[in-house]
């Protein structure tokens, strides 16, 4: 049992090279720092909306963070109390993750195990990730340093076939980051499917409803995912098209949310993948916890990204 006596906040910014993940898209990133304080623990957790993609604003985390703040003392005693405290303070999903990270990170400190250890989890094994590249360069130098699996940002399949083509062989997910054309989607897919691709992540918008029929390659769903309804969701997991759920808490609402998808996704022979949205130092390794927590016997997406290569020239925590 944690007893949590003190929170803070600050917001942070700091510049990101418009690369990888983050090409042609961002230039900054900025995120809402919470503090948790008990007495012989703390715990950090970060909110950090992606523009573009979140429901939710940074001015939703930071009032979250001030009412969480009223709310002291606050006795934490299991992952589920800590997911209740989110989910009693805000609806907005990158704080909810913030704030389960903070009250767990403190009261894994006071257990004395990891937070992925809260959840049960006792695999330690080094996280295996995908690695994100754009072309054929990025691509060979990624697998001369012993990556085996490339995740490709791709709005074409040319794209992708002239990366398969210098990396014969190696394992490939194409994020298409829904750019395709609706029409073209199944016809570009037919032109991939000879290649070892594990899926396309939304190709097109409303990729859920491609599940219906069957594919030439296999889908993952990422964003679509946020205002999925039940039902929705339900006839895509039985889909023999449907490969994976991508799992990004800062979308999602946190650590309860995903390992709820995780579940379901396991219950239908679906890989659940971890993945970043381009956080800080503070979230991207809540994400490894999660996918620890999780324990999925597939790559994750959780390789160094732009967002964390600047973050301590610009922000002390």
């Amino acid at each position: 049992m944690t007893t949590i006596v003190g929170v803070v906040h600050r917001t942070v910014r700091w510049p990101i090279e418009p690369r990888g993940a983050a090409r042609g898209a961002w230039h900054e990133r900025t995120a809402v720092i919470v503090g948790v304080r008990a007495d012989r623990a703390t715990g950090l957790g970060e909110a950090a909306p992606l523009p573009g993609m979140s429901i939710d604003r940074f001015t939703d985390a930071e009032a979250a963070f001030t009412d969480l703040a009223a709310c002291v003392p606050i006795v934490v005693e299991s992952t589920a109390h800590a997911s209740a405290v989110a989910d009693r303070i805000t609806a907005a999903p990158a704080a909810r993750f913030a704030i389960e990270t903070a009250l767990l990170v403190a009261l894994a400190q006071d257990a004395r195990t990891s937070v992925a250890g809260l959840w049960g989890a006792t695999s330690r094994v080094e996280l295996r990730s995908a690695v994100v590249v754009v072309d054929e360069v990025e691509a060979v130098e990624a697998v001369a340093r012993g990556a085996r699996c490339l995740k490709i940002k791709a709005d074409h399949p040319d794209r992708v076939l002239r990366i398969a083509a210098a990396v014969p062989g190696v394992r490939l997910r194409v994020d298409a980051n829904r750019s395709w054309p609706r029409a073209d989607t199944e016809r570009w897919l037919g032109l991939l499917a000879a290649l070892p691709i594990e899926y396309v992540e939304e190709p097109c918008m409303g990729a859920n409803e491609l599940l219906a029929h069957h594919l030439p390659c296999k889908l993952a769903l990422d964003e679509s995912l946020i205002g999925l309804d039940p039902s929705e969701l339900a006839r895509a997991l039985v889909s023999p098209s449907l490969a994976a759920l991508i799992l990004k808490p800062t979308l999602l609402g946190g650590f309860a949310r995903c390992h709820e998808l995780a579940m379901l996704a396991h219950e239908h022979g679906v890989a659940p993948i971890v993945t970043h949205t381009l956080e800080g130092p503070i979230g991207t390794a809540a994400c490894a916890e999660l996918a620890r927590s999780i324990d999925a016997e597939v790559p994750v997406g959780l390789a160094p990204h732009p967002a964390l290569e600047h973050f301590f020239d610009h922000v002390q925590v």
